[in-house]
């Protein structure tokens, strides 16, 4: 798990053994993420998408560093994971919520 960070290693294996994720956040969420699907941990899949949608999809200040962010992580996820989920919700998002711009 060299290509992980200590404070995300720490949240998914405290995950794992508590079976929450009190100790995810913005910062280590991609790796989180990734580890979930690398060693098939459906349950925390779900709880990082969920994660996405309540936290990262918030966009607090309505930013373009905040879009940006989010819309990275679902390119990532749909690229490197394979996870089209991600994509959909930031479309949806961005498209037909409050941060809706069409």
């Amino acid at each position: 798990m060299d290509d992980f960070t200590k404070p995300a290693v720490d949240c998914f294996v405290e995950a794992l053994y508590s079976g929450e994720v009190d100790k995810l956040e913005k910062g280590i969420f991609e790796e989180v993420n990734k580890m979930a699907h690398v060693f098939d941990v459906s349950w925390l899949t779900k709880r990082c998408l969920k994660f996405y949608k309540a936290e990262v999809l918030k966009f607090e200040n309505n930013s373009y560093k905040e879009m940006l962010f989010a819309c990275e992580i679902a390119s990532r996820a749909h690229y490197n994971l394979k996870d089209s989920r991600y994509v959909s919700c930031f479309v949806n998002n961005v498209t037909f919520g409050e941060n809706g711009k069409f």
